[in-house]
């Protein structure tokens, strides 16, 4: 026969399995946590240089496969400033490009990393997108014959052609 318990009862047993509980639960997250930060301490070195596939130069960046249309040696000679990956993790990031090759090249290897990519204007705007400036992260691309990039603030202005936006990308991924 079962004896008769009080609510009293009733409810301590509860309160003891709840904090069991989440003392296991807490246990696990705070073991998972560490064992992420001491397993991946070995990936803060900078990816070697991408080999060649069907045209397209890749590279594993963190267990992500990056594609790149110039290899890092054809964009040597294009100073980049200094920027990481870590500028944009997370964030929203702004395109103003006409050109959907550029786009795509961007998207396809920052559009992982950041919380969500659109397209954007930058200054005045007479196609149906947003106008940014540079206190977001946006990056601008002007066809020109001359490669070169620069920075001001939060705003990356690329010029040239499909090189130049390697040469950022790869300065972004740390590819050397």
């Amino acid at each position: 026969m079962r004896s008769i318990e009080t609510t009293e009862l009733k409810e301590e047993r509860q309160k003891k399995k709840a904090r069991l509980i989440s003392a296991l639960l807490l246990l696990m997250l705070l073991g998972s946590v560490a064992g992420y930060a001491f397993l991946s301490q070995g990936d803060t070195a900078a990816p070697a240089a991408p080999p060649a596939q069907n045209g397209q130069f890749t590279t594993d960046y963190q267990g992500t496969q990056l594609a790149f249309t110039s290899p890092p040696s054809s964009v040597t000679a294009i100073q980049a400033p200094y920027v990481t990956i870590n500028q944009y993790a997370g964030k929203p990031l702004y395109i103003v490009s006409d050109s959907e090759a550029i786009t795509y090249e961007i998207s396809s290897t920052l559009g992982r990393y950041v919380a969500r990519w659109q397209p954007a204007c930058y200054g005045n705007c007479t196609e149906d997108l947003p106008s940014k400036d540079c206190t977001e992260n946006l990056i601008v691309w002007n066809q020109s014959d001359e490669n070169k990039i620069s920075q001001q603030d939060s705003c990356v202005f690329i010029d040239g052609d499909i090189r130049a936006v390697d040469a950022f990308l790869y300065k972004v991924f740390g590819i050397q």
